[in-house]
């Protein structure tokens, strides 16, 4: 007994150990779920601010030929999905839709957007970067899924998880346990002629 003991008391050990960065991130990641608000305090690049007035209206509108030369220095692995004319931030732009996400650029003034699932960039004309936004629901609702910012790897990681707490757990349980019912038999004997 002494043996099973010491050895669900190692296991109990290395599983909480293993499961412990994940548990931390799972606890904030769903706090923040079910509490955004509270959280967004705290979080950077929530938002811009858009400075556009800082760029010049060009004399002549980008062509889709010089929009598309912007956004072929961006995600250039992923497939086009669609070349569309829209209206973004108040601005015609010319919108190229990849697997990836979407490059934004404004005709007029030529500073455009790099826009993912995970995050917004604002770009000025000659390439550097103006603004940045996250989208923390978004980051914390796959992470808080899958265990790791993305799909690439499925839910692995989460399941891995899972599974220690559970082995965790049921440890704990084991540990607690069985050294009452230690003593509860004892109390029993003494009771019993």
């Amino acid at each position: 007994m002494a043996y099973f003991l010491k050895y669900t008391r190692t296991l109990h050990s290395w599983f909480g150990v293993i499961a412990l960065p994940w548990v931390i991130l799972f606890g904030l990641t769903g706090f923040y779920l079910n509490h955004p608000g509270i959280i967004e305090k705290i979080l950077p690049l929530q938002s811009y601010q858009e400075n556009t007035s800082d760029y010049v209206k060009l004399s002549k509108p980008l062509s889709a030929e010089d929009a598309a030369e912007i956004a072929r220095r961006y995600w250039s692995d992923s497939k086009m999905k669609s070349v569309s004319r829209a209206t973004y931030h108040g601005y015609d732009v010319i919108e190229f839709e990849r697997e990836a996400g979407a490059i934004i650029v404004v005709s007029d003034t030529g500073h455009y957007y790099v826009k993912s699932r995970l995050q917004n960039k604002m770009f000025a004309p000659d390439g550097s970067l103006e603004n940045r936004k996250i989208y923390w629901a978004y980051v914390f609702g796959v992470f808080h899924r899958t265990g790791w910012l993305g799909w690439s790897i499925g839910t692995v990681l989460a399941d891995i998880t899972a599974i220690a707490l559970i082995i965790f757990g049921f440890s704990g349980l084991v540990l607690w346990y069985l050294p009452k019912h230690k003593r509860f038999k004892r109390r029993l004997g003494r009771m019993l002629p």
